[in-house]
């Protein structure tokens, strides 16, 4: 009988353990890493669709980093039962083969985003290579200008497709536009480079919308979901592993009773006490570092640490938790970038019991800023007085950053995409206008081109000949941005831009007229440095336009209308050096200009046409 007794007391005793805290954080750790570690995979491989990815080894180590957390979640705690065991192998298999079909989508995507973004790179180069050869043969081929045509729809296609903006719409264009450089090319055109553009272009039409696929395939799995779904399980055996722990506990304390009746009751007493005093001890380590992955600590109202955990000093920079607790004993002051921010913490706490994502920039020991999230709660007696404020602190330095730098990819978009159209109408764009045509009662046109180009370009290697274009073009681009214009486009030598439009503006002329005088003075400047003798024909005409984006989806903003028309005329039958004016533009320009009358000349398609020369400012100073 005694000996019987003596085995159920030493079965109960070892049933009434505590669970392990030990081999409790590191399981509740290594979950957590999982999760992070494939949310950072999510992250990667979304980012890596919008830029040129020239090496996977990051996203690659974070698979290994998984595999290495999943042989560590394969050993369950041994104070979990068999039936809970039993369940958390079943959870954990189905999240296995998620995970692994996570990197079997990764492979397929690597591979094909490879290939895209090796044709992204190569499709720029091989445009502007065989422009260069193209113009060496024929300045005005229209080959050039499909493969320009081509390279500004391909980039806006990959824009939008990253964007999930409808890139699909721009499929059968771009297909149309190959049918017609591969027509033109015709088989007597055996230029490398041209084949070259069209086969990258066909690649990256077959590549992008897989790469979509695929990378919508690997979000859309339910990783996070299973992640939380087997985390949740995992806590409910923690706590009835827990409340079986508890029971047998009570059910100790009886048989004890039971057996030790001739103790004094002031033994029983102070057994109970002691019982109850660990049952405390214990919820509370328990409440505290059940997210020791975090940064954990216990606070005052009046801004002093408690208690903290190793993690918190160390995301702030401390040696131990004892040295943060010792030497910050006033945290608004000492931790917050902005004072002000620990007086919301507060407030938000008072008010509503809890905070979660409570983020703010605070200081590390050694005077670096990062940025941290909170999420806390008040805990008050039984008698509702608070006691101090509990919760956790997540370092989001790094997400920070990767937002930060989804914003300036962003960015990056927005600015190509108003090298090709102008700002509003870029805007309107976005808003998925159908249609985007305008009338405009009254602007002011300027062609200008390059006299003696011809002749300079025979003498030039076609890099120099980029280059001399280059710098010439980019200062009127520069130019025309100072005066509020909008650049059409270039064609060879050839300038085109317009005052007055997208948005109206009443000195339209003036400002057109002030350019024309600094294109002359750049010229100038540019013969003078580089001992050349380029000359500047300009022609300018004010009237009413169309204008609006040519066919809707190719992305080409355009002028027409007679007024187009007369000022190119304005420009072939002007003079070298000289600034050609209709009789239109000087009624605007002549109480502020210095004009001279040509009289009249023939131009073509018009007839006979009262024209000025354009000679400068007039000085009102004098």
């Amino acid at each position: 009988m005694a000996t019987g007794g003596v085995f159920l007391l030493g079965l109960i005793s070892i049933k009434a353990q505590p669970i392990d805290l030990k081999e409790q954080n590191r399981y509740i750790h290594n979950i957590s890493q999982l999760k992070e570690i494939d949310g950072k995979i999510d992250r990667k491989i979304l980012k890596s669709t919008g830029v040129i990815v020239k090496d996977y080894k990051p996203i690659i180590n974070d698979f290994a980093r998984m595999r290495e957390q999943e042989i560590q979640l394969e050993n369950i705690p041994r104070f979990i039962d068999r039936k809970c065991q039993r369940q958390l192998n079943n959870a954990w298999q189905s999240y296995i083969e998620i995970l692994q079909q996570k990197q079997q989508l990764f492979e397929e995507f690597k591979d094909k985003n490879s290939i895209l973004q090796n044709s992204l790179s190569y499709l720029p180069i091989a445009v502007s290579e065989f422009a260069i050869e193209a113009e060496g043969k024929d300045p005005n081929s229209q080959l050039i200008a499909e493969a320009n045509n081509l390279l500004k729809d391909i980039i806006l296609y990959h824009h939008y497709s990253t964007q999930d903006s409808g890139g699909e719409d721009l499929t059968t264009p771009i297909n149309t536009r190959i049918e017609i450089i591969s027509q033109l090319k015709g088989e007597s055109t055996g230029s490398p480079n041209l084949n070259t553009t069209i086969a990258n272009a066909k690649l990256i039409l077959e590549n992008q919308p897989q790469v979509n696929s695929l990378v919508a395939q690997i979000l859309a799995l339910p990783t996070n979901q299973e992640g939380e779904k087997f985390a949740e399980l995992y806590d409910s055996c923690v706590k009835k592993a827990s409340d079986t722990s508890n029971i047998y506990r009570i059910l100790l304390y009886v048989i004890v009773a039971i057996l030790t009746t001739s103790i004094p009751i002031y033994t029983i007493q102070k057994l109970k006490k002691s019982a109850a005093i660990v049952q405390e001890t214990e919820e509370k380590y328990q409440s505290i570092f059940e997210t020791s992955v975090e940064g954990i600590c216990q606070s005052t109202p009046d801004g002093r640490y408690i208690r903290v955990n190793s993690t918190l000093a160390q995301i702030y920079g401390y040696a131990s938790a004892q040295e943060l607790c010792s030497d910050i004993n006033d945290i608004a002051r000492q931790l917050y970038v902005q004072p002000n921010r620990r007086s919301e913490f507060v407030q938000m706490l008072q008010k509503q019991g809890s905070v979660s994502g409570f983020e703010s920039q605070v200081y590390r020991k050694d005077g670096s800023t990062i940025w941290i999230s909170e999420k806390a709660r008040a805990v008050c007696d039984r008698e509702g007085n608070l006691l101090y404020y509990e919760g956790t602190v997540e370092d989001i330095t790094v997400r920070k950053a990767w937002q930060e730098a989804l914003r300036n990819e962003q960015e990056q978009s927005d600015r190509l995409l108003l090298n090709i159209l102008p700002q509003l109408i870029a805007e309107r764009l976005k808003q998925q206008q159908s249609t985007i045509a305008d009338s405009f009662d009254e602007v002011t046109v300027l062609f200008a081109d390059l006299v003696g180009f011809t002749e300079l370009a025979s003498r030039l290697s076609p890099t120099q000949l980029v280059e001399l274009l280059n710098q010439i073009f980019s200062a009127f681009d520069e130019l025309s941005q100072g005066y509020g214009l909008e650049k059409i486009k270039t064609i060879g030598d050839a300038y085109m831009v317009v005052g007055g439009l997208p948005k109206p503006r009443k000195d339209h002329a003036e400002a057109v007229a002030e350019m024309a005088l600094g294109m002359q003075k750049i010229i100038h400047h540019f013969n003078t440095q580089n001992n050349q003798a380029l000359s500047l024909r300009i022609g300018i005409n004010t009237g009413p336009v169309v204008a609006g984006v040519i066919g809707i989806k190719k992305f080409t903003y355009d002028l027409w209308g007679d007024t187009v028309n007369t000022a190119s005329r304005m420009e072939s039958q002007g003079k070298a050096n000289r600034i050609q004016v209709t009789e239109e533009t000087y009624k605007r320009l002549k109480d502020k200009f210095l004009l001279e009358d040509r009289g009249e000349i023939p131009v073509k398609g018009k007839g006979k046409m009262q024209t000025y020369f354009l000679l400068g400012k007039i000085d009102r100073a004098n």
